[in-house]
Parts: structure tokens; C-alpha cells; sequence
């Protein structure tokens, strides 16, 4: 009998046998069953639906995509993917105790045009079908009155995405600073999207119509945080990575990072293509409002601008419009400048200024005195003509002189070109004929030198290659082996190794290759890397097992607290799925017997200090951690990944070749995996991680149908984790 968890309410379901849809016994809810013929499908499934229901859509929809690259007939896993695509979220009706579905990623695709759903119901079975379609169906409702919604707002020009409140409740300082962006904004006149006004008189209603109708139609968004789990939030994610997508399909849209009081390559790696920006830098707030203006101008103009130059009782009023017209000059706005430029000419069709205008956007001129600089005269350009029919007397002698300028400046530049040109063709024939006569003199005299100087060459080229083949090299040796002999094998062993075979020199620094590491070893500090044991990890066998790198995170009384820089292996915290302890799972059996044969000689096994492993229990849930152990080597725990790694990307790892053929997961985008703490989880039958992304996980949050919360972490025989071990080396 199976184990699934129901995709509404997160229920512990029972699979008796190959049903393809089931009755949840918490919420009532009759749903479909995916295809469970084996167990790591199963643990991918009860992964990606812990993402989903906690509204991670994102990390959810890549583990589907790794199921249905396995097998590409799974109905199952086609309808997950159009549920993470709209954000359905299914939520307790409060009148009927029914799951009902919320829709979070709202789509002007209607979602029968969804080519995954298309492909849920060309592969599912009858009773499959019939859920499929009546889902989808409420779904499309509930989108089509967001649409009506959304359709109704005005658009914004700015969208601000931050995180307001922290795990306590409290308002974060990013909600203070997108506060003070929000107002400078507003002062400005633009329209701007801040959750905390914005959304404020819209408290008893879903927010979703009103989000997905300013990330349509806002042209900037600014995403600030203040930290790297800020940026990560679930909703703030939600935000930013739909205008993301928007950009993708080919929206003229821009995003813009911006951080404060953190690294800026802890921002998401979504964010590496773009120019973040530095909250904390002196006059931040100025050049962010004047690039979102300049973003803003260059798409199209502020409506509210052109009224304000409505003709006014029936004379033509310009000036407004040829003082934007310059301005958008001055700002390098040609398109801009050029519309403001037509707007003048529909009311007043023999303006020269406004030809003049429409000349230096077509020349990209941002002053007029600018146009003497021109490289070539344009008095055949069409709008300078039109200059020269309507200006006056003064505009027209301004422009005359600017084309005599660069007429005048182009003829003495071709003359000085001509002169160096003449200057330099003679100066290369005196070169040239100096040259001549100096190589005819350097040949009569080294015909005489080399008659008197071959012999000694020949005598100088063999002494050189006896002193580079004999005489250096047998020093060097000498100097070896005193340095051997002194005890000094680091400088020893190197300096053989150098000698490239030279007499036994290989032989000599075989014989000292285990001192020399054990003195590189005592050398060792921390954040240094070390090569220690071996274990296979190419994946091919027939070239031997491979140096084992490890990471020193601690040094204290002449010992060195290591783990694998890459995961090793795919193994599961316990082979059964029962109520468990580090003391007496099976994955320190295996550390501690297979493991440590496998990979160290004797000699080496000798150095790894049995040391005391701590029970440490999950700071955030208590769960009984067992006894202490005596262990070589063990895994670290939840403190200890923390201690030790200051970043969430330094906690980040690879597996190696063979570990992922053992059957490591790994993430699609970027190829690290989950590797196991040996801390508890929140539950006895669960364990603790580090996740793809660097985070150290102690469990995930489910809603039960009855409304109660239970907290689960990896199930302990959950297959697809790997294995960085850890251990205290000896180094006196």
C-alpha cells in the first residue's frame, strides 16, 4: 500500500492498488492520482506537490518537468504543470468546507488553450478526463472575472515589488524604503503600483485582478530588498518573476534590482543579466527617478503632459510643447522629441523651430549649437530646407553659418590630411634609404665577426646543453635528497617532482608521498582545500577511484574538521520509512563500515579521529535527536551548516558523475543537488537538508482538511538526496 499526499489539502492518502482518481478522507475532495509505479517517481511527486501547495510554483514546475522527462504520457504531470502556470492555490470555502481553487497567476490565455492541458486530457483515462475538465472549467471562470476586473483599471507606469512584513509580522525596512520610492514617484506624476496604498481599500477582495492589471500594464518594475531571503519570498518571487516572463515574451518592459545592505551576488541568479542597483549609494533615489523617467518618456509620453498645452480660446499656444520638444532633446529622447516636434506642426505648420527641432532629433543633436559639429554638412536634409523656407532672417544666417563651419572645417582638414600624408610618404623613403645603407654596414661586419666567433658558439651551445641536462638537474637532485634527508619532505617532495624523471627522482618522491601529505596536512587553515583518500567519481571504473577534495571549515588542537567539497553519493537516511535517530539510521552504518573501507588505506584511516557527535535536536521544532555517538565520520547538522557556511551559495553543491548516476536529483536550472544534514526533521520519520538553492531546510508546512497544521520534513527514506561527508583529521 502507497503513501500519497492530497494536492488540496496535503492529507496522507492511501493507494491500494493502480486507482487513477480518489476520495480524500480530510477535505472530501475527489482528485487524480498520478502514475506511482515506483518509488522515486512517488518521492518526486510528494516533493513538488509540497512546493505547489506552499505556493513555490516555480520549483514545483521544474521537478514535473523532470518527471515528464522520464516519461512524457503522465496526464498527471501535465495537469500539475497548468496549475503551477495559473498559481491555483486550493483553499477551505468556509460555507460549503469544500477545497476550492484561487487562481494566482492570472493569463490572457484562456487555459483551454493551455497546450500542457491539452496534453493532460489526450493522456488521461475516463474518470481522469472528467476532473480534468471540470476543474479547468472553474478556473476559467474564476479568470475571466479577473480579466473583467483587471480591464477596468488604469495603467500604471511603475510597479514596486518588495516584502512587507518579516516572519514576525513586523513591517521590514524594504516596505519603509519602497514607502519613500513610492512617494517621490507620485510627486513626479507617475502612476505607481505599491501594494501597501495601493491595495489598502481593496481589503475583502482578491488582490490578484488588481496585480496582474499593473504588472500588464506597468512599463518598470523596481525590485528592492534587503536581504536575499526578501527577494526569494514566495510572493515577492510571484511578482517578479511574472514580469520576468512578460519581458521573455517579448513585452517592453524593464525591471530594475535594487538592493541595500547586502551582497549584491546573493540577489537571485534570475536577476544576473540585469544592472542591480545600490540602495546605500549617495544620491540613489535621484538617478533611479531619472532613469525610470528617461525608460518612461522614451516609450510613450504622459498623457496628462498634453493636456496641459490644450489650445486656450482659440490661440495657438507652442511654447509648452517646444519647451518639451528641447528638453527631450537635451535628454538624447529622439522619438519623443520628434512627436512633440508633430504636435507643434499640427497647430502651427510653418513653425521653423519646430523643423529645427525635428532636424536635430534626425541628426541626434542635443543642442543646436551641437550641429556644427556635425561630420558632414546637411543642407540637403529635407527639415533643414523647411528651416530655411519658414525661420526668420536670424534663424536662417544661424544655420547658414553652421554649414559654412563645417564646410570650412572639412576643406582645412582635407589640406592638413593632404600635407601629413606628403610629410610622411618623405620621412619613409629617409627611413627607408637609412635602413638600406645601416643593414648593408651590420652585414659586412657580421660576415667578419662569424668567421671568428663560430668556433666559441659551438663550444658555448654544448657546455649550455651539458648545464641544462647534467649539471643543473644533478644539483637540483642533491638539494632533493639533503631536503629529504633533513625531514623536510613539503620542499622534498616538490622539488622531485620537478625534475620530470630525472635519475630515481620519481621513485624518491613515491617513497615520501605519504609524509609529504601528512605535512601538508599540519599546514592546512581553514577555507584551504586538501585532496585526502579516494573514491570513485568520474563514473568510470577502469581508470581507478579518484582523490577525494575536501574543505577545511575548522581547525583546533592540531585537528581539521573537513566535508566533501562534492556530494559523493546517493544514499537514504534510513532504508525504511520508521521513526528514526542518527544513532541507529542505516546511513551512518554505511559512513562509518563501507564508506571509510572504501575510501582511506590504513594509514590514512588511522589519522581520522573518532570523535563525539553530538544529538542535536531542529532549533525550530524540538524533535528527539537520540544520543550522542562515536563516529569517523558523520554528517553535519542543522547548526553546524549554518556555523560553518556564511552564504546560502556557499552551502550550495554538486554531485559528482558516479553520485548522479546512484540517482542524486538535480535541479534543471542549475545542476546542484539536496544533500542530507543528520539533524531530525520536524517529525521522527524525517530528516533535514540543504536544498538546491543553498537553504538549510527543516521541514515544509501542511494544512490538513480539518483545518490542523502538522509540519513534515523529508521522509528518512526518501531516495534522491546525496552524501557529503564530514570528519576531524589528526594532523600532529
Amino acid at each position: 500500500m502507497a503513501i500519497f499526499k492530497c494536492k488540496m489539502c496535503g492529507g496522507a492518502l492511501e493507494i491500494t492498488g493502480s486507482e487513477s482518481v480518489i476520495e480524500c478522507e480530510y477535505c472530501g475532495t475527489s482528485q487524480t492520482l498520478p502514475k506511482l509505479d515506483d518509488e522515486k517517481r512517488a518521492n518526486l511527486y510528494d516533493r513538488a506537490n509540497h512546493f505547489r501547495r506552499n505556493n513555490e510554483f516555480d520549483k514545483a514546475m521544474g521537478i514535473y518537468e523532470q518527471i515528464l522527462n522520464e516519461d512524457n504520457t503522465d496526464a498527471e504531470a501535465y495537469w500539475s504543470l497548468v496549475l503551477c502556470r495559473y498559481g491555483i492555490e486550493y483553499v477551505e470555502d468556509p460555507a460549503t468546507k469544500k477545497r476550492v481553487p484561487t487562481v494566482n497567476r492570472a493569463q490572457f490565455t484562456s487555459i483551454f488553450d493551455d497546450e500542457d492541458y491539452k496534453s493532460a486530457l489526450s493522456n488521461a483515462d475516463g474518470l481522469q478526463k472528467s476532473i480534468y475538465e471540470a476543474e479547468a472549467k472553474a478556473i476559467n471562470e474564476i479568470q475571466k472575472g479577473i480579466l473583467e476586473i483587471s480591464g477596468k483599471e488604469e495603467p500604471f507606469d511603475v510597479f514596486i515589488c518588495y516584502k512587507e512584513t518579516d516572519a514576525s509580522g513586523r513591517r521590514t525596512p524594504d516596505s519603509v524604503l519602497a514607502n519613500d520610492l513610492y512617494h517621490q514617484l507620485t510627486q513626479e506624476g507617475f502612476k505607481v503600483f505599491f501594494s501597501r496604498i495601493t491595495l489598502e481599500d481593496k481589503l475583502g477582495s482578491a488582490y490578484e485582478p488588481y496585480i496582474f492589471a499593473a504588472l500588464n500594464s506597468s512599463k518598470v518594475m523596481v525590485a528592492l530588498g534587503t536581504k536575499p531571503e526578501y527577494f526569494k519570498a514566495v510572493w515577492v518571487k510571484n511578482e517578479w518573476s511574472r514580469y520576468l516572463a512578460l519581458i521573455k515574451k517579448g513585452e517592453k518592459k524593464m525591471l530594475i534590482p535594487a538592493y541595500k545592505d547586502m551582497d549584491p551576488y546573493d540577489l537571485p541568479e534570475e536577476f544576473s543579466h540585469l544592472q542591480a542597483q545600490d540602495m546605500a549609494k549617495l544620491g540613489f533615489m535621484q538617478d533611479l527617478i531619472r532613469g525610470i523617467k528617461k525608460i518612461i518618456a522614451s516609450d510613450e509620453p504622459k498623457t496628462t503632459v498634453v493636456k496641459e498645452t490644450v489650445v486656450a480660446e482659440g490661440a495657438s499656444n507652442t511654447a509648452p510643447l517646444l519647451k518639451r520638444m528641447f528638453m527631450f532633446l537635451e535628454d538624447g529622447a529622439w522619438d519623443s522629441a520628434n512627436e512633440y516636434a508633430e504636435k507643434v506642426l499640427d497647430i502651427e505648420p510653418e513653425c521653423a523651430e519646430a523643423y529645427l527641432g525635428k532636424l536635430m532629433a534626425e541628426l541626434q543633436v542635443r543642442k543646436r549649437e551641437g550641429l556644427k559639429d556635425i561630420e558632414k554638412p546637411f543642407d540637403d536634409v529635407l527639415n533643414y530646407e523647411k528651416v530655411m523656407r519658414f525661420g526668420d532672417d536670424k534663424l536662417k544666417a544661424e544655420l547658414s553659418g553652421y554649414i559654412d563651419f563645417i564646410n570650412d572645417r572639412n576643406e582645412k582638414a582635407r589640406i592638413e590630411a593632404e600635407r601629413q600624408a606628403e610629410k610622411a610618404r618623405i620621412e619613409a623613403e629617409r627611413q627607408a634609404e637609412e635602413a638600406r645603407i645601416e643593414a648593408e654596414r651590420i652585414a659586412k661586419r657580421n660576415k667578419k665577426i662569424a668567421i671568428i666567433t663560430t668556433p666559441i658558439v659551438c663550444a658555448i651551445i654544448v657546455f649550455i646543453i651539458i648545464l641544462n641536462t647534467v649539471i643543473i638537474p644533478n644539483g637540483k637532485y642533491n638539494d632533493a635528497i639533503a631536503l629529504m634527508d633533513a625531514g623536510k619532505y613539503i620542499e622534498a617532495y616538490e622539488a622531485l617532482a620537478a625534475l620530470d624523471g630525472y635519475k630515481d627522482s620519481i621513485d624518491k618522491a613515491n617513497s615520501i608521498y605519504g609524509k609529504y601529505k601528512i605535512e601538508k596536512l599540519k599546514s592546512t587553515e581553514e577555507g584551504e582545500c586538501i585532496f585526502f583518500g579516494a573514491y570513485e567519481q568520474d563514473n568510470n571504473v577502469s581508470n581507478g577511484k579518484e582523490e577525494i577534495e575536501w574543505m577545511v571549515l575548522d581547525k583546533q588542537n592540531n585537528k581539521i574538521l573537513v566535508i566533501s567539497k562534492y556530494a559523493l553519493d546517493c544514499k537514504q537516511y534510513n532504508e525504511k520509512h520508521i521513526d528514526i535517530t542518527w544513532e541507529t539510521c542505516s546511513l551512518r552504518r554505511w559512513l562509518n563500515n563501507g564508506f571509510v573501507n572504501n575510501a582511506f588505506s590504513a594509514e590514512e584511516t588511522a589519522v581520522i579521529s573518532k570523535v563525539t557527535v553530538s544529538a542535536d535536536e531542529n532549533p525550530e521544532y524540538g524533535t528527539n535527536p537520540g544520543n550522542a555517538t562515536q563516529d569517523k565520520i558523520f554528517l553535519l547538522s542543522i547548526a553546524e551548516a549554518k556555523k560553518y557556511f556564511s552564504s546560502n551559495s556557499e552551502r550550495q553543491c554538486k554531485p559528482t558523475a558516479y553520485a548522479i548516476e546512484k540517482g542524486v536529483f538535480l535541479c534543471r536550472k542549475s545542476s546542484n543537488c539536496c544533500w542530507w544534514l543528520r539533524s531530525p526533521g520536524s517529525e521522527q520519520n524525517g530528516g533535514a537538508d540543504v536544498d538546491y538553492y543553498g537553504d538549510v531546510s527543516e521541514s515544509g508546512k501542511t494544512v490538513y482538511g480539518d483545518g490542523t497544521m502538522s509540519e513534515r520534513g523529508n521522509s528518512v527514506a526518501h531516495y534522491g538526496h546525496a552524501v557529503r561527508p564530514a570528519m576531524w583529521i589528526n594532523i600532529e
